[in-house]
């Protein structure tokens, strides 16, 4: 009787374990779900602080449990103002739908890197029930370093930078060599983001270490042209990040060593020292042109990269939602007395809310621009709640939509590009997240991808957002079997650029091609123009009209 009571826990056991799965460690076992199968918390590197990834080679014996997420990387915050995560942080996610395991043929894989301005974020805020619903793909989630563990950078071959980068193409290198266990297709592979994932995909297609990685790629909301995603004067940013660490940084070597040394908590929170204004400038760190050595992710600026179109000619889908700027802006709307802040102080707060305060060191061109901006954007009206619109487009084209316009412009020269423009209000997203209020403020930024992955805040969804999601990602299925997406029965047509055109998105269910310019761009090239000028009656009064139309009439 003892025995079989043994057999039968044995058994029971085993069946509560999910579909065993090898990969080139050993094997693994999940949890299982209506659907699908989940392998959480899979190690697919090892990183030393300040060092290169390199692959994972632990093996086991027997079967391996990996049901849990592990912690996200070690992070400060936005939306707690907290520092939290850990060092050793190098973990993915394989969510594989049962019909997939079941499948004679290989499936499609999306490759996911999640948004937070590189700065906070982990693969467990995006959750997959909604995902495997489609029950034909299998989705990859990851966790990549952040912050000044991610992207700190001395401008040299001590520390060229870019780590969170080289994080991801590791991860990348992983679901090439394993994906196959779980049934998926490695030339198959598109990769996915929002925000600052959004723009870490269009940067793999300009890197040469991502090159034979992956498919085609769909950036949400981000593109390696927005403002926020390249650092300036990232090695000063080095020396204050030493000398607040009581560092040495004349010798970078001794500095690296040092800092090698410090607290991970008191390291990563110094990111405040580069905030003045709550969580602005929302990304400090970022990207960098590295010396070009054998591990460089990019050795070249990527506006120089796509306007010569030395990147992977792949097809690329770029989306945005109508009201982008609510991240940051919404946070602002939380609290009136931010606003009047922002009123009171906007010439030396706008350069870190807008990220050009690095762009130059003479503080009279960062308060010129700032009058220009205002002015044109503000129609002479007060920061306030009642104008809040105003000051929202503001943000949108500057930190999104004027890079986005950019950036499918340049690439779909030389490779199928295709965007869409997401108007559809959800019941909950990023702007109810940091305005803390149920007042209406727009289509914000993660609109679409709180619909397509469902949320850690998570809501009651309608059937009408179920219905939206399953659109979005039966869009993913099409575009990663075809190289052309399709929303409900749209085909979302290919741009170019002479013809920027966009698949409108809209509440009302009128989904409808558009061809017109969006983020001001003329304007915004102006203000760089302003702010790398060398004439000095640029100083003179911020009077008179702003010609846009005129690229010299600053300069």
């Amino acid at each position: 009787m003892r025995y079989i009571t043994l057999i039968l826990l044995v058994l029971k056991t085993l069946n509560s374990q999910a579909h065993i799965i090898s990969i080139e460690n050993g094997n693994i076992s999940g949890i299982e779900y209506d659907k699908y199968f989940a392998y959480r918390g899979i190690k697919y590197a090892t990183a030393g602080r300040f060092s290169l990834p390199k692959p994972f080679d632990g093996k086991w014996c027997g079967i391996k449990d990996f049901r849990d997420y592990r912690e996200s990387c070690a992070q400060y915050d936005h939306l707690t103002y907290e520092f939290k995560g850990v060092e050793d942080c190098l973990f993915l996610n394989v969510f594989v739908p049962k019909k997939v395991l079941e499948s004679e043929e290989l499936a499609p894989v999306i490759f996911y890197i999640h948004g937070g301005a590189f700065m906070f974020g982990g693969s467990a805020d995006y959750l997959p029930d909604h995902f495997m619903e489609n029950e034909k793909m299998i989705l990859v989630t990851i966790n990549y370093r952040l912050g000044i563990l991610g992207f700190l950078s001395t401008e040299d071959e001590v520390l060229p930078g870019n780590l969170g980068m080289k994080d991801q193409v590791e991860a990348l290198k992983w679901v090439q060599r394993n994906i196959k266990a779980f049934n998926g297709d490695p030339d198959k592979v598109t990769l996915s983001g929002f925000s600052a994932g959004g723009a870490s995909v269009q940067l793999h297609y300009l890197s040469t270490q991502s090159k034979g990685l992956f498919k085609n790629g769909i950036s949400h909301s981000g593109n390696a042209l927005d403002p926020w995603v390249f650092m300036e004067n990232a090695k000063s940013k080095a020396h204050q990040v030493a000398e607040s660490m009581n560092c040495p940084h004349d010798d970078h070597g001794k500095m690296l060593e040092c800092l090698k040394q410090t607290p991970t908590k008191e390291l990563v929170t110094l990111l405040k020292e580069f905030q003045p204004f709550l969580y602005n400038p929302f990304s400090p760190f970022g990207l960098v042109v590295e010396p070009v050595h054998e591990s460089a992710f990019l050795s070249e600026h990527p506006r120089s990269l796509l306007e010569s179109g030395k990147f992977s000619h792949l097809p690329w889908l770029l989306t945005q939602t109508k009201d982008e700027g609510l991240y940051p802006a919404a946070e602002f709307y939380s609290n009136e007395e931010f606003l009047d802040e922002i009123d009171k102080k906007f010439d030396d707060l706008a350069p870190y809310i807008l990220h050009f305060n690095d762009e130059t060191d003479d503080k009279r061109k960062l308060i010129k621009a700032s009058c220009r901006i205002r002015k044109h954007y503000m129609e002479d009206k007060k920061v306030s709640r009642e104008n809040f619109e105003l000051f929202e487009n503001m943000v949108t084209d500057r930190l999104f939509k004027s890079g986005a316009y950019e950036a499918i412009q340049l690439q779909s020269k030389y490779s199928p590009s295709f965007c869409y423009h997401f108007d559809y209000k959800s019941n909950y997203s990023v702007g109810e997240i940091l305005g803390k209020s149920t007042d209406f403020l727009g289509i914000s930024h993660g609109e679409d991808i709180f619909l397509i992955f469902t949320h850690l805040r998570p809501h009651v969804y309608s059937e009408d957002e179920k219905k939206m999601a399953q659109n979005l990602i039966n869009m993913y299925y099409e575009f990663s079997i075809n190289n052309l997406p399709k929303f409900d029965i749209q085909v979302i047509h290919q741009s170019t650029p002479n013809a920027t055109q966009y698949l409108e998105i809209s509440s009302n269910k009128k989904y409808e091609m558009k061809s017109d310019k969006f983020g001001n761009v003329k304007f915004w090239r102006n203000i760089e123009k302003l702010l790398h000028c060398n004439k000095p009656n640029i100083f003179l009064t911020c009077n008179g009209h702003f010609d846009d139309e005129s690229t010299g009439s600053i300069c």
